[in-house]
Formats: C-alpha cells, structure tokens, sequence
C-alpha cells in the first residue's frame, strides 16, 4: 500500500491532529482512508483551523491500462476496485493539490501525506 497516498483512518486522522489540523473529512476505500487529493472533487475541505482550511484543488490527468481518465471515480468503475491494489500502474499527467488558504489567501500546495505541513508553519 502506498502510506502517502492510502493509510489507515486512526493514523489519518492522527496526522491530522499531530499537525494541529482538525474535523478531518476523509473518504475511505475499503476501510482504508485515502489522502491523495484526486480522489476528492474540486473545492473539497479535508481539514481546517480556525483560521486556514486544507482543500482540494485543480483537475486530473490519469493513464490506466493504456486509456486516460480526468476523473478516478470513473476508472475505479470500469476496472474495479482491485484497480487500487495496482495503484503503482497509474500515471499521473496532471494531479490535483491539496491547497491551504489561510484568510482566502493561498498559502502553499502539496499532494501526499509526507508533505502536511504543521500548522504553524503557516500561522494557521
């Protein structure tokens, strides 16, 4: 399993609140919370503080078994869910963010776990 991308949802939620994020609005595949920015719509808070929240920017680009899909949901629906347990196999063209807004101003992007940033760094 990719641990930037899918991880369990006590840990999830444990990073979250370890970097001072609250109320995280995951979604999960098969018990499993996903983090990876395009499997959520555009527009979509992940997290927040009382001053920034984290969300979901931008659109996807997405080479499967020799067919482009711009949205994951949809190549999920034509190849299954086993199509996660060969997640390695996906190339990415264009990939949404995760984006921090502190106040409506953009603060900094990022699109895996490892790159959370605490929220302090921002002064969130």
């Amino acid at each position: 399993m990719d641990l930037k991308n899918f991880i369990s949802i006590g840990a999830l939620h444990l990073m979250f609140s370890l970097n001072g994020w609250k109320h995280p609005n995951i979604k999960e595949i098969q018990q499993v919370a996903v983090f990876k920015p395009d499997f959520y719509e555009t527009g979509h808070v992940i997290a927040k503080t009382d001053k920034a929240i984290i969300q979901a920017k931008g659109y996807t680009v997405v080479n499967y078994k020799g067919k482009k899909y711009d949205d994951v949901h949809i190549l999920l629906k034509e190849h299954g869910m086993s199509a996660i347990n060969d997640f390695d196999n996906w190339a990415f063209e264009i990939e949404k963010e995760w984006v921090i807004f502190k106040g409506g101003e953009w603060q900094t992007s990022f699109t895996t776990l490892d790159k959370l940033p605490k929220k302090t760094k921002y002064r969130c």
